[in-house]
């Protein structure tokens, strides 16, 4: 799972597609920053790497939030630090499964969420670019002494 807090500039009113940014010294006209923490899951083998938050509630992808609500509840009396007593790691897994739940209820967390998973897998299946192979761009390497003349 990729996660990782993301800045976004907020919208202004009247920006026009393809203008550029306007920069002030007072700030009542600069542009605000939102703050979002997204999670994305790529593709990855299976065993490996974090979990979907999908896959914590142990839910497909395209579940209702009737099947969220009821996955949660459900795991909660099994996980719950109470109940799961002195086990290790006991509630950071309930924080985890909470986290989720707490995510996929929102229909706009979730949206967002979603999102950065399209963008994430798409990301993975993208090949490789070949102009990123080496330092020379497919072109063998000049140095100074391959361009001296012995």
């Amino acid at each position: 799972m990729i996660s990782a807090p993301l800045r976004v500039p907020a919208p202004r009113a009247g920006a026009g597609i393809g203008t550029p940014p306007f920069r002030s010294a007072s700030a009542s006209s600069a542009p605000k920053l939102g703050r979002i923490r997204c999670a994305a899951a790529a593709a990855r083998p299976a065993g490996r790497g974090a979990p979907t938050l999908y896959e914590v509630l142990g839910l497909r992808a395209g579940a209702t939030v009737r099947e969220i609500k009821a996955a949660y509840r459900r795991l909660a009396r099994e996980r719950h630090p109470d109940v799961a007593g002195a086990a290790p790691g006991a509630a950071a897994e309930f924080v985890r499964l909470h986290d989720a739940y707490a995510t996929l209820s929102d229909p706009d967390s979730r949206a967002r969420y979603d999102g950065a998973v399209a963008v994430a897998v798409a990301v993975a299946r993208r090949p490789y670019p070949r102009w990123a192979a080496g330092a020379g761009y497919g072109r063998p390497r000049r140095t100074w002494e391959t361009d001296q003349c012995w």
